[in-house]
């Protein structure tokens, strides 16, 4: 089988890492006693210029993998984010407030600096958007105003600089011919343009996602992307939102998303990531990335002989390709991939126990609590099933720290 490149380490006995079990379990310890001293302080979120109490519920978090995460930036345009625009008013506060113009144009930089894919959507209204018989609170005073105003949909002339236009710092990154700047979105959410075709289409399941205005297409956005099965950060000091009397658009936007999202992340925090993300660690096969030697990973699962997919049923995840032997084992992947794919990456399972990676032969395939493993041979599947908790416990400590040193 040939495997990832990189990503094999091969050693002459397994019997030498011993000492790296011993060494994973040492550390085991000290983590977990880190965890204990610190359990009693107050947990913090970032909001705008500094940490505040965290809520009390879950923050799942995210780890960018690159290749598998886009930064997308709602309405970068000058009615929201330039002192000329119609809505500064309203939003120029909390703009300056939180640096949103700034931090925007951050996520920009860093995103083109590790070659991250990007998307824009933006909001446009052409003279026939004026003609509909019902309309809620902001969409009629964006009307009213000609906010985001365009002659037509094939009409440029009067774009530069007006309000629909981009906000000036931002055009060098997006008119680079490598942004994707999909449909406008009509009202607030995406649900009318093309984001979730282009973001599928480039094998994306992780966003990043900033701009304006916070509590309206950023949070429209953050719900649909997360109802359609898209991981979701937030990187709140990225977006801001209208203040009036009273109301405080940003702070309704914000509990909403620490509510929903996976994460929210100052652009610090998002800077941080963007940048220390890594690729993918899979064990594959042939040119094509094929993993699981082209067996069909939801038949370990349903029945006791593994079947072979079919070249012309496949589907990526995580860096691997994989085959079906049917449409519905697809869809049954589809919607649950995690569930199905081959733990540590279809690597042997008692070599990630000490700390390698080696290859596996799929006749050692076991599906054990919901999850699928493989060894490098049968004596070595003898060998993690004598001490079957022992070898996971292991290998979920040590895997992290393989996927840091070998991922691309």
């Amino acid at each position: 089988m040939k495997t990832h490149k990189k990503t094999i380490v091969m050693i002459s006995s397994l019997t030498a890492c011993a000492a790296t079990m011993m060494g994973c379990s040492t550390q085991q310890t000290m983590d977990s006693s880190h965890s204990e001293m610190h359990a009693s302080e107050p947990a913090k979120v970032h909001y705008i210029n500094g940490p505040r109490n965290d809520a009390p519920i879950p923050r799942p978090g995210v780890k960018l993998s690159r290749g598998n995460f886009a930064v997308v930036v709602i309405d970068p345009q000058n009615d929201f984010l330039s002192p000329d625009g119609v809505t500064w008013g309203v939003v120029g506060e909390s703009v300056t407030e939180n640096g949103t113009v700034e931090n925007i144009d951050r996520l920009f930089s860093t995103a083109k600096e590790v070659d991250a894919q990007v998307i824009v959507s933006p909001h446009y209204y052409y003279p026939h958007d004026h003609n509909w018989e019902f309309e809620g609170a902001l969409e009629t005073l964006m009307h009213d105003i000609k906010m985001f105003h365009r002659d037509g949909p094939l009409e440029v002339g009067g774009l530069e600089r007006s309000g629909a236009d981009w906000l000036e710092q931002y055009k060098k990154y997006i008119n680079d011919g490598q942004t994707v700047v999909v449909g406008p979105h009509k009202v607030y959410g995406p649900e009318t343009n093309d984001l979730a075709l282009q973001l599928r289409k480039r094998g994306i399941n992780q966003i990043v996602l900033a701009g304006m205005s916070a509590n309206l297409c950023v949070e429209s956005h953050m719900r649909d992307l997360i109802e359609d099965g898209f991981e979701v950060v937030v990187v709140s000091d990225a977006t801001a939102a209208a203040k009036l009397p009273g109301y405080d658009g940003f702070e309704a936007a914000f509990v909403n998303y620490r509510m929903i999202a996976s994460d929210v992340w100052s652009t610090d925090e998002a800077v941080e990531q963007i940048r220390a993300a890594k690729g993918n660690l899979v064990n594959t096969s042939g040119a094509s990335d094929i993993a699981l030697a082209g067996f069909d990973p939801v038949s370990f699962f349903t029945g006791s002989t593994p079947k072979n997919g079919s070249p012309m049923i496949r589907s990526d995840y995580g860096g691997a390709t994989y085959m079906f032997a049917d449409e519905r084992s697809k869809e049954r992947f589809e919607a649950n991939p995690s569930r199905y794919a081959p733990q540590y990456g279809g690597f042997c399972a008692y070599g990630v126990s000490i700390g390698i990676l080696l290859p596996v032969d799929i006749t050692t395939a076991q599906v054990r609590n919901g999850k699928l493993y493989l060894n490098v041979n049968s004596q070595i599947l003898e060998k993690f099933n004598a001490d079957f908790e022992g070898s996971v416990q292991r290998a979920n400590t040590n895997w992290p720290e393989l996927f840091e040193q070998h991922a691309e």
